[in-house]
């Protein structure tokens, strides 16, 4: 049996009409959810990670003040697996705006502010607990979008499968920005390295390849996705794909991305068509082709997530208060569904432990 973590919106936002209670969880047994209950409390905890080891859940409050300062905050929970209960073990802020992405890696949660433009690293505690704040890097510069590019936006921060690097994307700047973990105190602007998208694009997440050779990277603003090979600090760009019909006249509006576990399908969520896309990857050069679209019966899909054994994927449909389960074919990538449909208000970030 599986665990799956929902995290909402709370609060009516320029963005969305949170409808949210807090973190929701469904047990996943036979390819089926069951709701387990609801935790309260955290305003907009939007993103969230777990420690599967050791039993802590961690999510981000996606808030512009907190204790009447600027910033977000981060909220950690012990984590019961047997009784199904969480216990606040405490809450930080993140010293950034509107916090929408919390990773976990070295005994250090990896937060990316959005409005501030920056990211912070909390040192967890021997108790799992929150710790203190060791970490924090002011990004700069903006991109050629006007009305979203003004100021750098860090949309995810995203621990390499060594553990050695961080990977943050920046919407606003069109940068991906490359962090050795272990040093993200040694600097407090970003002069590291980094890895220059397109002008435009506004790259907003990203995932590995099960070889960890490669990385793909969604952009936001022109629904692309950015194949990189991944050599640490020399890493550079392969190649762009449009992942979007030819045809298609529409808003772009790009969110998530997730390698198949096989490392043979991609898959990425496109909230302006309310689709998520299935692309084949050649094995030998990382590149994609043969997209499918398969429409998420729903609006505005958010994050989504495939279970371990690449059998199911479930998608957050945030305006629809919907989450959408399918069934991933093994030889094609091809989605079968609806499977299942729960109502779940304002979901943002799906996590299957």
């Amino acid at each position: 049996m599986h665990t799956v973590f929902v995290g909402t919106y709370t609060q009516i936002l320029s963005h969305v009409n949170g409808r949210g209670t807090g973190i929701y969880m469904f047990s996943l047994e036979d390819n089926f959810l069951r709701e387990k209950g609801a935790f309260q409390g955290l305003a907009n905890p939007s993103f969230l990670t777990v420690d599967v080891h050791r039993h802590h859940v961690y999510a981000v409050s996606e808030v512009t003040q907190y204790e009447e300062t600027p910033q977000g905050a981060v909220e950690a929970w012990s984590w019961n697996p047997k009784t199904d209960l969480l216990n606040s073990i405490g809450t930080l802020g993140t010293q950034g705006g509107a916090p929408c992405y919390i990773s976990i890696s070295n005994n250090h949660l990896l937060i990316a502010n959005y409005i501030s433009g920056s990211v912070t690293a909390i040192n967890l505690s021997e108790g799992d607990g929150l710790g203190d704040i060791d970490g924090f890097v002011q990004h700069s510069g903006s991109g050629p979008n006007t009305t979203r590019q003004k100021s750098p936006h860090p949309h995810a921060i995203v621990p390499d499968p060594t553990g050695t690097y961080c990977l943050v994307p920046d919407l606003g700047t069109d940068k991906v920005h490359i962090y050795p973990i272990d040093s993200l105190n040694q600097s407090s602007h970003s002069k590291g390295e980094f890895i220059q998208i397109h002008p435009g694009a506004g790259p907003r997440h990203l995932s590995f390849h099960p070889s960890g050779e490669r990385v793909y990277v969604i952009n936001e603003l022109d629904s692309t996705i950015s194949l990189l090979s991944w050599k640490g600090a020399q890493s550079e760009i392969i190649h762009t794909f449009n992942a979007l019909p030819d045809d298609y006249t529409g808003p772009h509006s790009g969110a998530d991305i997730h390698v198949h576990p096989s490392g043979n399908f991609l898959y990425a969520s496109l909230r302006g068509i309310s689709c998520i896309v299935c692309f084949q990857i050649d094995k030998h050069t990382g590149h994609l082709s043969s997209p499918q679209w398969f429409p998420t019966h729903g609006r505005v899909p958010r994050n989504f997530a495939l279970d371990p054994t690449g059998e199911l994927l479930i998608v957050a449909n945030q305006d629809s208060d919907t989450l959408i389960v399918f069934r991933v074919d093994p030889g094609s990538g091809f989605l079968d569904g609806p499977k299942q449909i729960l109502n779940v208000p304002s979901p943002v970030c799906v996590k299957i432990i």
